[in-house]
């Protein structure tokens, strides 16, 4: 009788391991196969073994969101901070990853309560003041609204008399960085801006600017419609703090490698991954997974946070740049700049 008792068991639970649809096992599939071939963290996992534990895990899963937690498990395993899943209306990120909140002081929050807005203005009579916001638009017209933005913002503040420009990427979490740096196309100049590598270190995107249109593998993602002259001889200090996040820190990347430039301030947040988005199957399921590492124009490569060439340990005054010691200590950089 316990024989076959056992029999019974084994016959059931192969019943309902066969009842799962054929949908969800390749929902199923779909989500490891896209992890494994594009995540830049593919090598931590041991895909044989994790397919047959998300296997175990969704056996009797009859729905997307029934096999929702075998997904959420492998993607944890991938120790991806940057990446998300978007799980019908769950926006899934791991959770062992937190922000860090610690290096954040309340003229921070004070300053990034009042909304991404840009702010321009003049320091000690010579050098222009930029600060670029993190900015979310992705349609064409957003991206060239908002890069004529930035580049309306720095002529209102740019002179005859200017000798030196400060960019202050502090509240820059990050966003869409294609119309941030096309309204610096005069501040770069044509050529290449960044270079992404795949985990072999091969590059697998390219973006580069050719006037005012920003190229990304040769196609075009936005353009500037104008400037006010030639900004490639100025020196440049860029701002960099703990909100700097993202597509700011590639913002950051991108102008450290420009010639008569510093990055003055603290270290950044810490994603510098390039991320890329992938649909699955399913009403709005999908992953952003991280697919590759920020690079300058030269292939050198962030694996984490970009840190300033000028540390400055707090002493933020958003609202009395006298007062901000690190716009202080970037006035002090340039000064010296024009003696060279």
């Amino acid at each position: 009788m316990k024989r076959i008792l056992l029999l019974c068991r084994a016959g059931t639970a192969l019943e309902t391991q066969a009842q799962q649809p054929d949908s969800v096992r390749v929902f199923i599939d779909s989500a490891l196969h896209v992890m494994q071939r594009h995540s830049v963290f593919t090598h931590k996992v041991n895909w044989k073994q994790m397919t047959q534990k998300v296997y175990q895990m969704t056996r009797n899963a009859k729905t997307y969101k029934e096999a929702a937690p075998g997904i959420k498990y492998a993607f944890d395993a991938l120790g991806d901070k940057h990446g998300w899943l978007v799980l019908g209306e769950e926006e899934y990120r791991n959770p062992h990853f937190k922000q860090d909140t610690g290096r954040i002081t309340d003229n921070m929050k004070q300053a990034a309560s009042k909304g991404p807005k840009i702010y321009c203005g003049v320091v000690n009579d010579q050098y222009a003041y930029l600060s670029i916001p993190f900015f979310g638009g992705q349609t064409d017209e957003q991206m060239t609204r908002f890069a004529q933005r930035i580049q309306d913002s720095l002529c209102k503040v740019v002179n005859v008399k200017t000798k030196g420009i400060i960019i202050d990427l502090r509240l820059n979490a990050g966003g869409n960085s294609y119309p941030m740096l096309a309204g610096l196309a005069n501040v770069f100049g044509s050529g290449d801006l960044s270079v992404h590598k795949d985990r072999q270190g091969k590059i697998t995107e390219r973006t580069t600017l050719d006037g005012y249109k920003l190229m990304q593998d040769g196609q075009l993602r936005t353009t500037l419609g104008k400037a006010c002259g030639d900004l490639t001889g100025l020196p440049v200090a860029v701002i960099i703090g703990p909100i700097t996040g993202s597509s700011g820190e590639g913002l950051a990347i991108a102008l450290s490698a420009r010639k008569k430039t510093i990055l003055v301030g603290e270290n950044t947040a810490g994603y510098t991954s390039a991320n890329n988005g992938f649909l699955l199957a399913g009403k709005n399921y999908g992953m952003v997974l991280s697919e590759s590492y920020m690079t300058d124009r030269y292939g050198n490569t962030w694996y984490d946070r970009v840190r300033p060439t000028i540390p400055v340990t707090g002493g933020d005054d958003f609202f009395h740049h006298a007062s901000d010691k690190k716009i202080q200590a970037a006035v002090q950089w340039l000064k010296k700049q024009e003696k060279r």
